[in-house]
């Protein structure tokens, strides 16, 4: 897309810095969403350094104007970022943020269905995309959002709700919190959404903060009853009851303090309902359901009366009835409960003798024949009760439009001795006296319901389902039939001999909401009722034929028929349609039995996955595969889904394809050069440590390099994902080694790509290992000479960046063997870096990363798109096999496909002789002065915190929030970080420090000292050299980082090794050390723990000791409680950005509320105790 003028205009109004860094952000892939039209676009961005930031680019006149929630606010980079997104995008562009990934969520869904989305389902679709769109802009859902959805949820007020911890990310979280919510409240949600929905998910998610809500409205209800008043104080307002006659229903109220209950006016009941509403009306739980449950009526019926005349409030009072717990709210005249009896009462149909023209009379009677003495009313509902003055008995069907009953009704003989009659009386359940019995014959109706396929009844493409109802009796004397109007007799034979015909139709009562819920409209042309044919017209048919009642006959037409036939059978085979030395590509090929089908209805069957299939004639198939389950398995094990018939091949190697069980899905000729193949693939490489190795490698490290050459034996690459700290690196140097003593002359020079982090670690190791190995650490791009690196360099190792500035120079050269250490940094396919390693040129390619899988699926694509391009396919491939959240087989089918080009060790398998680890957290409290200064800025944080009134509010002052958070944490490490001013002040902290310091150094201990703020390091630094003591010293800004590490692992004398927690916090081999202090807590524990593994890795001979100094009743305090309760954050390495968003209102009431002592799990000791407890330890 061509920028236009305004938009130029835009981009050219940012700083120079602000565009330098917009364009790096939005070559990384940094804008995770993006939406919108020509009026208003919305951007979400993750930058590298993790923090998350919201754009909006809104048309006002002729011009484009941004705003960011960056502190940066018009000139932020991420506006710029998001603006060349847009371009990028052009038409492309959605309109509501829809997608997953790259993957727009129709498209997801469509490919997860193998079919287009109906109306229906689109309409939707739409709908949640509406929804979502407003959340993304506005950051709030309401009740009439959800009502959107799903119809019957309740609006319960006009604030927004609270169903997730922290902002959906995208469409598909959104979507899974809402489901989880329905499914809670007891709803269900659109089967074709279940491809997306993963609730055992969600609920894993959410447990933690469900709970944490649980503890706080604990915490709060104890509160209130321990600082509540001492003796038992009812704090009821009082009662309700429901005072009930025959004609009418009363409700009633009893203040606490009243004996009598008095009927309630309308102003009352409204005044009643007003406080209730605010929460403030207080009565027992079985009032309370009382009061609900005539609410609900009172909205219904639309006034406050309760009169039984009407059905209404007959169903009513029937389902209060049914409720055990509110026997004693429904009273009679004099207050007493209203009995409910065990009586059954039934109708009785008998001569009357009084009748001159032999009339019949009906009578209500109890179990003893007694016949009611009164009238009664009747309660309709699932059951029918029948209510007197003082009680209220189970009853017969109700045959009259009134609901006052009469104890006897008088009938005409011409009415009962009749079919008619006769009917009548049995459907009621009234006993009949053998005298009429003796001339009833009974014969039951059988219903048929025919269906048939017609097309062009609204136009010409379309087709409608016919549906056709008749009834007969087994002697044919009589039928009918069903239309709009009901059933009625076509045919009848009228009995000649005086007999009464009585016809049981129970089935017929049955077919129409049979019908109804299949086809509602009827066809008077064609005298049957229709629906018109969808989509999903199979599945829907045959549900409904297994839901068919009893006593219903199906007959149906060859289209219809075809629907009701069993699946046909399927065998699967792969065909061979390309090899490559020992590749093979395979396609998935299917034959059907005994069906004329083409390629593409095989294919369309296949990928139905035993849904139907139209196919030319009209009929509908479904197939079967005629698969064993070992054979099945055998063929989930190579990795590949047997639906799978997109004519993609799927490229496999020999050693793959080498299992017995599939033996049978290969022709004879492609299994023998298969096993032939195969035979010749060295799986046992077991090459001799390379005598120039200056290591003594563990039993599992010779296995990682048996690994190593059993890849670039057969020509692979690979992944060696061990544990961190079990020496990936010393594995791979013992590789190189025998890489360039097996290569034909010279050998080529070999590439290591790492973090700027550990090029020093490579150096060292290399010297220490391999010495051997002329080694290159390059720092600038000036120092890369190939013709110089050709002749004296057998090791160039360099960092992403480099690789990234250099890739043009790089990609020109055949390396021997190319290393990709901490591999995860090219997760991203899309990245710079990620592309870049793709590019250069080795047949020996390996990528060491203890997370081969970060996120989701996806990440280890993009690690094997390097080191075997092709054997997971391309992206798209991919995606659509594997990369499925809702595919329960996709993890074990890429597992499959990975076995032999990846190994896998953790330290609890391995490293058995590994020392445990200990970590401890230990208190300080502030002096006065240090005390005053935190509560002073403490206060200016109250005010501008505590002020937010809402969620909104916080979500869009989060940075405030951080560095509100930051300042205090400042404070806690030493007044001087906020202040220069303060740099004379005392620091608890700093004093704690050197306590333990001290004890460490009389024992002899090497120490690491960890903390995210250099200056608190120089601080530490200067003291140390004042007290000329021995120091290490490492930031990011280190030059000559080899160096200072190799001094602080090789010196016997006790030392003190001072690290930023984010330059030393990962790569660094510091086995030297067996003590390390955490001097501020990380926002996400996750770092520390990297931080603690730097020494607590292979080579450590001690045990660890880890401790973490905490400010005791200050905002570290809290901030650690909080991290604990929040397990969601542990899941991935966050920043500070990323905690910030997860705080809730409450979160910030806790960490900025007075400070009072904090519960803790006994786990920490003070400062005081530290020497006892390090002697103890």
């Amino acid at each position: 897309m061509n920028p236009d003028r305004a938009t130029l205009d835009f981009l050219n109004s940012f700083s120079e810095e602000s565009q330098k860094t917009g364009e790096h952000w939005h070559r990384e892939g940094c804008v995770t969403q993006i939406f919108g039209n020509y009026l208003l676009i919305r951007g979400t961005l993750e930058t590298p350094e993790g923090l998350n930031i919201e754009t909006s680019l809104t048309m006002r006149g002729n011009g484009w104007e941004g705003d960011s929630d960056s502190e940066q606010g018009r000139d932020c980079p991420g506006l710029y970022a998001t603006m060349l997104e847009r371009l990028e995008r052009g038409r492309n562009l959605p309109e509501s943020p829809n997608e997953i990934g790259d993957t727009p969520l129709p498209i997801l869904l469509e490919e997860n269905l193998g079919r287009e989305l109906d109306d229906e389902e689109e309409a939707y679709l739409s709908k949640l995309e509406k929804r979502y769109r407003r959340f993304a802009i506005g950051k709030e859902i309401f009740d009439h959002d959800l009502i959107r959805l799903e119809p019957g949820w309740e609006v319960t007020g006009y604030d927004s709700l609270e169903l997730w911890p922290s902002p959906p990310k995208n469409i598909a979280e959104f979507w899974n919190y809402i489901a989880y919510a329905f499914e809670k409240k007891g709803f269900s949600f659109p089967p074709f959404m279940k491809g997306v929905t993963d609730l055992s998910h969600t609920q894993s998610k959410l447990m933690s903060w469900e709970h944490e809500r649980e503890v706080s409205e604990w915490s709060e209800r104890i509160g209130q009853f321990i600082d509540g008043p001492g003796k038992e104080v009812d704090s009821r307002d009082g009662e309700f009851c429901l005072e009930i006659t025959t004609n009418r229903a009363n409700l009633k109220w009893r203040q606490v303090d009243s004996e009598e209950f008095s009927t309630l006016s309308t102003q009352e009941i409204l005044r009643l309902v007003e406080k209730y509403d605010s929460g403030l009306l207080q009565m027992d739980s079985d009032s309370e359901l009382l009061w609900a449950s005539y609410l609900n009526f009172r909205g219904k019926a639309g006034n406050e009366e309760i009169r039984l005349e009407s059905e209404l409030a007959g169903r009513f009072l029937n389902e209060l009835f049914r409720r055990p717990s509110l026997s004693s709210k429904l009273v009679d005249l004099d207050g007493e409960p209203i009995r409910i009896s065990n009586i059954r009462l039934n109708w009785l149909c008998d001569i009357d003798s009084s009748s001159v023209t032999g009339d019949w009379r009906l009578y209500l009677i109890m179990e003893d024949e007694e016949v009611v003495p009164h009238s009664l009313r009747l309660l309709p509902g699932p059951e029918n009760l029948y209510l007197s003055d003082d009680a209220v008995f189970h009853g017969p069907p109700n045959w009259s439009n009134n609901t006052e009953v009469n104890p006897t009704y008088q009938l005409p003989r011409e009415v009962v001795e009749s079919a008619t009659g006769v009917a009548f009386l049995k459907r009621a359940g009234a006993r009949i006296p053998a005298s009429l019995e003796e001339r009833v014959d009974d014969a039951l109706m059988e219903v048929t319901v025919s269906a048939s396929i017609i097309n062009g009844l609204s136009s010409a493409e379309s087709e409608h389902l016919i549906l056709k109802c008749n009834a007969r009796d087994q002697n044919e004397t009589r039928l009918e039939a069903l239309s709009s109007d009901g059933w009625s007799v076509v045919e009848m034979e009228e009995p000649d001999n005086g007999r009464i015909m009585h016809y049981d139709r129970t089935s017929l009562h049955r077919v129409e909401p049979f019908i109804g819920s299949i086809a509602s409209s009827y066809d008077v042309v064609h005298d049957a009722f229709k629906a018109k044919l969808s989509k999903t017209f199979p599945k829907k048919f045959t549900e409904w034929v297994e839901s068919m009642p009893k006593g219903i006959n199906l007959e149906a037409d060859e289209l219809v028929g075809s629907l009701l036939k069993d699946p046909v059978k399927a065998s699967l085979r792969f065909e061979v349609v390309g090899e490559e030395i020992d590749w093979f590509d395979l396609k998935v090929v299917v034959n059907v039995d005994g069906e004329d089908l083409s390629e593409d209805e095989i294919r369309d069957l296949v990928e139905a996955r035993g849904d139907f299939v139209r196919t030319k004639d009209g009929s509908w198939v479904r197939v079967a595969f005629d698969l064993g389950e070992g054979q099945r398995e055998a063929v989930e094990r190579l990795g590949i889904d047997p639906y799978d018939l997109s004519g993609d091949s799927h490229r496999m190697h020999a050693l793959q394809l080498n299992d017995p069980s599939v033996k049978e899905v290969f022709d004879v000729k492609a299994w023998d050069k298969i096993c032939k193949r195969a035979e010749e693939v060295k799986l046992r490489v077991s090459p001799a440590i390379p005598s120039n190795l200056k290591a003594e490698l563990r039993p599992y490290q010779v296995e990682g390099f048996h690994f190593l050459s059993y890849l670039a034996t057969n020509s692979f690459g690979g992944i060696l994902a061990d544990d961190m700290g079990l020496g990936k690196t010393v594995q791979s140097l013992c590789w190189i080694l025998w890489l360039r003593g097996r290569a034909e002359g010279k050998p080529l020079p070999s590439l290591v790509v790492c973090p700027k982090s550990v090029l020093d670690v490579w150096s060292g190791e290399v010297k220490k290992f391999a010495p051997d190995i002329r080694v290159q650490i390059l720092r600038t791009k000036d120092e890369l000479d190939m013709d110089s690196l050709r002749e004296d360099v057998d090791l160039l190792v360099l960092n992403y960046a480099q690789l990234r500035v250099c890739e043009e120079i790089l990609t020109k050269q055949e390396w021997l063997a190319v290393i990709l250490d901490e591999g995860q940094q090219i997760k991203n396919p899309d990245s710079m870096a990620a592309k870049a390693s793709r590019k250069l040129q080795s047949e020996n390619r390996i990528v060491l990363t203890g997370t081969p899988i970060e996120n989701r699926l996806m990440d280890v694509w993009s690690l094997m798109a390097f080191a075997m391009p092709g054997v997971l396919g391309d992206k798209k491939y991919f995606r659509k096999r594997f990369d499925r959240r809702k595919d329960a087989t996709a993890q074990s089918r890429l597992s499959a496909r990975l076995r032999p080009f990846l190994l896998r060790r953790t330290k609890g398998q391995v490293a058995m002789d590994l020392p445990p680890r200990i970590e401890e957290q230990v208190y300080c409290s502030m002096d006065e002065s240090q005390a005053e200064i935190y509560q002073n800025e403490m206060k200016k944080a109250q005010e501008t915190i505590l002020g937010m009134g809402s969620e909104k509010e916080l979500r869009k002052n989060s940075l405030m929030v951080l560095q509100t958070l930051m300042r205090l944490r400042q404070i806690c490490c030493h007044p001087a970080l906020l202040d220069s001013a303060h740099s004379g002040a005392e620091s608890a902290k700093l004093n704690a420090l050197f306590y333990l310091l001290d004890q460490l150094r009389e024992e002899g201990h090497k120490v690491l000292v960890f903390s995210q703020f250099v200056k608190m390091l120089d601080i530490i630094k200067n003291r140390l050299e004042n007290e000329n003591r021995p120091y290490s010293y490492l930031t990011g800004q280190t030059q000559d980082r080899g160096r200072v590490i190799e001094e602080f692992q090789t010196t016997e004398d006790p030392s003190v090794f001072l690290l930023s927690l984010k330059a030393g916090g990962s790569g660094l081999n510091l086995t030297a050390a067996s003590y390390v202090i955490l001097y501020d807590p990380w926002w996400n524990p996750a770092v520390e723990n990297q931080a603690i593994d730097r020494t607590h890795r292979i080579g450590q001979k001690n045990r660890v000791m880890a401790y973490r100094l905490l400010m005791r009743n200050t905002i570290e305090e809290k901030v650690r409680v909080l991290q604990e309760q929040k397990q969601k954050m542990l899941d991935d390495v966050l920043g500070e950005e990323a905690f910030s968003r997860s705080l809730e209102m409450k979160d910030l009431e806790y960490l900025f509320s007075p400070d009072k002592d904090i519960e803790e799990d006994g786990q920490g000791v003070d400062i005081i105790e530290t020497e006892k407890w390090i002697d103890e330890n």
